[in-house]
């Protein structure tokens, strides 16, 4: 009989007997276990039939090892959104606040979220032409379940209206601001009093399509209020005016305060399906506190350091 390998270890040993089973191995034996008492799952490898069984039992055995994934991938999903923090922020890796939320409350159910960036409007469209699978956070507007479908509450948005320090200012109602130069972003719901008052043209407003353009209007005293999230306003304060934030403070009066949610597309019926898994996710997270640490996180400026009770995976674009 020819001599071919030499043995160093015994499961060196089962890959040869498994490739050559009509062949005996050569040389010194240096397994822990002696080439001469040859055996495998308790069968005396002895033989050349039974080291032909242990071939086919070994084979079988890395056959179906290989074939075992070792964690399966989590299906992608494209949920639309815009550079928002501290809610959302495009320059984080896990997307900020609400993004590392809502991409573990999808992987507790089998979903790896990719966040999309776009201006908010044309979130809006490619939410209806399905090209994105939800878009987040929204409020739940009457025009929105025009085309969309709600999430539960997410988190609670707080409204207020910004102005300069150095420019006294009180307000009780929306008629006691019509007088005023209000700076807006594009695709935003400031409440249904304020939305019906700008809609109607009772209100001098300036549109932009960014939140920083309005704070540096505000800040130049081109423009005298700005509606925004409290949470949000001041990190763009921070963000824009690093060394003292700028001249400027909000109302304590709230204009509206509000659920954020997810919005998936209307009469889908995966869309559908997605919203009640979302859901039923989310009050798992409800119940172990993550949505009232978060919003409390939100309200004292700590968002970036929050962290959900579970893992996520998540890809941004």
């Amino acid at each position: 009989m020819a001599c071919c390998w030499n043995s160093r270890c015994s499961v060196s040993y089962l890959f040869f007997v498994a490739r050559h089973p009509w062949r005996q191995p050569c040389g010194p034996s240096q397994c822990d276990v002696k080439i001469r008492s040859r055996r495998f799952l308790g069968v005396s490898l002895s033989g050349p039939r039974a080291r032909m069984l242990a071939s086919l039992a070994l084979s079988a055995l890395l056959a179906a090892m290989i074939s075992m994934p070792a964690q399966a991938e989590l299906q992608k999903l494209r949920i639309g959104t815009g550079d928002w923090a501290p809610y959302i922020d495009q320059e984080r890796p896990d997307g900020g606040a609400l993004g590392r939320l809502v991409s573990a409350v999808f992987a507790d159910v089998g979903y790896a979220v990719e966040y999309i960036f776009h201006p908010w409007d044309r979130n809006v469209l490619m939410l209806q032409q399905g090209q994105l699978n939800a878009i987040m956070p929204y409020s739940c507007t009457a025009s929105r379940l025009s085309y969309g479908i709600c999430s539960d509450p997410v988190v609670r948005g707080e409204i207020v209206l910004f102005y300069r320090r150095d420019h006294a200012f009180d307000w009780a109602s929306v008629d006691d601001l019509l007088n005023y130069r209000i700076g807006t972003t594009l695709g935003y719901s400031y409440g249904p009093a304020f939305d019906a008052a700008m809609q109607a043209g009772r209100l001098n407003v300036e549109q932009s399509g960014k939140e920083d353009t309005s704070f540096r209007l505000l800040e130049l005293g081109r423009i005298d209020l700005h509606p925004q999230d409290r949470a949000v306003g001041y990190a763009i304060l921070r963000r824009l005016f690093p060394r003292d934030g700028g001249n400027i403070v909000h109302h304590p009066r709230q204009l509206n305060t509000e659920p954020l949610r997810l919005l998936f597309r209307k009469d889908d019926a995966e869309s559908s399906e997605l919203l009640q898994q979302f859901n039923v996710s989310l009050r798992r997270f409800a119940e172990r506190g993550d949505l009232q640490r978060l919003q409390q996180a939100l309200n004292t400026g700590n968002a970036d350091e929050w962290r959900p009770s579970a893992p996520a995976q998540t890809a941004l674009d």
